[in-house]
């Protein structure tokens, strides 16, 4: 027998046994009945232990809403005894009714589940005793409810599973003590055979390549990264998901009626194993026709420009689901919030076209009553409510609702989200009702890190994603993002410190601010660059993919010449202290799947930013430029990647000489890798004390091909080739200096954030001192 320490717990099978609901009083001998007491005020409640008391008073008076000063209901006292079983802290409950008086006393009289003794295990060979009890995290001396026993059950088969062994079974018993209210917790396990994945394979498959239905998969192959991503296991509810992902897979490229005739595990060794898929892929059918069954509210002529498959498509299972909701959301936007939708697939004698009819169950139109919020404890109702598309009397779209749980969810300020409509006291109407369970949005980062460009650096953040700044003795509740970030390194020190409101003045606005301090010490060896300043920014969505972002920033930005460097050097004409204010305008769209490893769209991007002028300061300067990317996915996970970007920069008379910092580069991990960073660019030659090095010009250009392609768990090879160019002179897009590159990567998804390794060698230059042969690259969060 084991006897555990301290932890918390979780969830267990509820008791099926009758309720028994008992009043009992009597007075001056005589009984009364229960409708007696209807209407009469409880004077007072009472809780009772019949036997050894095991749970605290406060935690069964938690399970009841019956109260002193209340009218006394027996619907009330029916549900209390209904939530006292369900929590799984007795195994007796009844009440019991005296008079009092003109009012009435009750007396709740409880049986408490027996407290925990101490744990033991049957059947374990793998692991001891004492792992096990650490891992079911069950207290000693604690009452256990049902859902606690069944919380360490899981936890003892994930332990498992997490070792290879996904046949395990727990099963439990409680075993009596001769020391009264408490008992043992016996754990019956069942270990099966070890079983960890090395390959996923697939038979029958001509459509699909291995490696395309692996990717449909939540199941993976084991890794060198296993130990951190826990590839490998096999988890039988989480294969049967992956079976219908790949059957859906395959029902949305045409073929109905593709089935999975078996999944076997072949042995090789060490117990591991091969997961063999048999594949029934049938024919590839196309759509002969498309059409409705009865529909009152809408014609058929209607509907039919919403839907996304036509006549002469190959049948898509995604597609039908795209257009299910479509039509759902028609109906919605007319209040039609039970509509549903049944597709109706026929095959003819034609074994390769089908026939795709919605029949439309249409129901009645509602309105929205009330939008009722519950479970926000530290979050303001408006956050939440701004979030609801859906306002008091507007029509109740039912697409809206899921639009509800998905805006709410996608916040992260919340675990668990549910969104349900329900019949409103008024005719005609359905109540919202919005239950949140709130999680931690706080969060401090403690680090270091490594680079080809910065080299070591440790970091500090501090971030709070559901931040208020009118809270100022929680600040969290408001839906505000705040950051603070420390970095400092051998060749950066860096300092700042953000706030945004993504709803400036009640509409999606998003509005923000940023406080900065920066030591540049890498962009060169010649000089040093600080800045410290400020920024504010508004930024609007444009459509679905796209927004706007305008900003206005002001900054002292110092740049401080190396003594060494001679005066006739023209890095001595970038010496000095100068006061830029500036504002920028930019337009994005993004069409990318991914952010970190798209596989297709792309993104685009236009801005200007201006400085001096009306604006005040000493810089006088603006910038223009576009950039871009698109990717393509291919056969075998296989993504092409391009890149490419043009900037322009200049004074507004021409005449003056560009800072050094607004001024352009090429080279390093982002453009050109097969150059040092800033180093493609016009130099600092022709004079007695020329230091060779870069100072950048006013145009730059530059574009990267790029394919990746699956090696392993989490790690992608790479190989690219990159162009582009840096003239001394703006809007020159001569091509007289062209630097091109070739190289070979990988791309390792780890959890720490995606990262990138490249090894890279010059292929043509104009500048002989730009090849200082290979390169090696490395950085944190790569995109392309």
């Amino acid at each position: 027998m084991y006897f555990p320490s301290s932890s918390s717990v979780a969830k267990v099978f509820l008791r099926s046994k009758w309720v028994v609901f008992a009043l009992m009083w009597a007075v001056f001998g005589g009984v009364l009945q229960a409708q007696d007491f209807s209407g009469k005020t409880i004077s007072d409640v009472q809780i009772r232990f019949r036997g050894p008391k095991t749970v605290d008073e406060t935690l069964l008076r938690n399970n009841m809403s019956v109260a002193a000063g209340q009218k006394f209901s027996n619907e009330v006292l029916d549900e209390d005894i209904k939530n006292l079983y369900e929590s799984g802290l007795v195994d007796d409950v009844r009440f019991l009714a005296e008079p009092s008086g003109e009012q009435i006393k009750l007396i709740c009289e409880v049986v408490t589940r027996p407290a925990l003794a101490g744990i033991g295990f049957v059947g374990n060979n793998l692991f001891s005793d004492r792992k096990l009890a650490d891992v079911t995290k069950l207290d000693a001396g604690k009452s256990l409810s049902d859902s606690d026993v069944l919380t360490a059950r899981r936890n003892i088969e994930d332990h498992y599973r997490g070792f290879g062994y996904p046949d395990v079974t727990v099963d439990h018993r409680m075993q009596e003590t001769d020391r009264a209210g408490l008992a043992d917790l016996i754990f019956i396990v069942q270990e099966g055979v070890r079983s960890e994945v090395r390959k996923i394979r697939f038979e029958g498959n001509t459509k699909f390549a291995d490696v395309d239905l692996r990717r449909e998969m939540e199941t993976k192959q084991k890794g060198i990264f296993s130990f951190i991503t826990k590839s490998g296991r096999i988890d039988s509810v989480e294969l049967e998901r992956d079976k219908e992902r790949i059957l859906d897979h395959y029902r949305s490229s045409g073929h109905l009626r593709a089935a999975i005739t078996d999944v076997r595990r072949e042995p090789v060794k060490d117990g591991r194993v091969d997961l063999v898929f048999t594949v029934y892929e049938g024919p590839s059918y196309k759509v002969s026709s498309i059409g409705f069954g009865p529909m009152t509210v809408f014609t058929p002529e209607e509907m039919m420009p919403a839907l996304s498959m036509g006549v002469g498509d190959a049948y898509s299972a995604k597609k039908v689901r795209d257009d299910i909701r479509a039509i759902r959301s028609i109906y919605g936007s007319r209040g039609y919030a039970d509509a549903s939708v049944v597709p109706d697939t026929t095959t003819s004698e034609d074994p390769s076209v089908v026939s795709v009819v919605y029949r439309v169950t249409e129901g009645k139109p509602y309105r929205v009553g009330r939008v009722n919020i519950q479970g926000n404890v530290k979050t303001k109702d408006r956050v939440i409510r701004r979030e609801v598309p859906m306002k008091p009397n507007d029509s109740f779209n039912s697409v809206d609702v899921d639009a509800t749980r998905r805006r709410l969810q996608n916040l992260n300020y919340f675990g668990n989200v549910q969104v349900t409509g329900v019949p409103s006291a008024e005719a005609g109407y359905r109540d919202l009702n919005v239950l949140v369970e709130e999680r931690r949005t706080g969060s401090i980062g403690v680090g270091a890190g490594f680079s080809s460009i910065d080299n070591i650096v440790g970091f500090i953040n501090l971030e709070q994603t559901n931040f208020d700044i009118s809270n100022p003795w929680g600040f969290t509740g408001g839906g505000q993002r705040f950051a603070a970030n420390l970095r400092l390194g051998a060749e950066r020190r860096d300092f700042s410190i953000s706030l945004t409101e993504p709803w400036f003045l009640g509409r999606k606005l998003a509005l923000g601010g940023e406080l900065f301090y920066r030591d540049l010490l890498f962009l060169s060896d010649q000089y040093e660059q600080s800045e410290a300043g400020g920024s504010i920014f508004i930024r609007k969505a444009v459509g679905r993919r796209g927004f706007v972002r305008v900003a206005y920033s002001l900054e002292d930005i110092e740049i401080d010449v190396d003594s060494d460097v001679g005066p006739t050097s023209l890095f001595q004409g970038f010496d000095g202290d100068f006061l830029k204010s500036a504002l920028e305008v930019e337009y994005v769209y993004d069409s990318r799947d991914s952010n970190t490893t798209p596989r297709r769209g792309g993104r685009a991007r236009l801005g200007g930013a201006f400085s001096g002028g009306f604006l005040g300061g000493d810089v006088d300067t603006y910038r223009l430029s576009a950039s871009g990317s698109y990717h393509w996915l291919l056969p075998r996970d296989v993504i092409i990647n391009f890149n490419g970007a043009v900037n322009v920069v200049d004074t507004f008379s021409g005449d003056d000489e560009v800072p050094i910092f607004d001024r352009l580069f090429l080279g390093g991990a982002r453009d050109l890798r097969g150059f040092d960073f800033r180093d493609v660019g016009p130099r600092d030659v022709g004079n007695p004390d020329a230091t060779e090095d870069v100072f950048g010009g006013q145009t730059s250009a530059f574009i990267s091909l790029e394919a990746t392609f699956p090696l392993f768990e989490n790690v992608r090879g790479a190989v690219f080739y990159d162009a582009g160019f840096v003239s001394i002179d703006p809007w020159d897009f001569a091509v007289d200096e062209l630097h091109t590159d070739a190289g070979i990567g990988l791309r390792l998804n780890l959890p720490v954030g995606p990262l990138a390794v490249d090894y890279a060698f010059p292929l043509t230059f104009e500048d002989d001192l730009a090849d200082d042969g290979a390169q090696f690259n490395f950085y944190l969060n790569y995109q392309f």
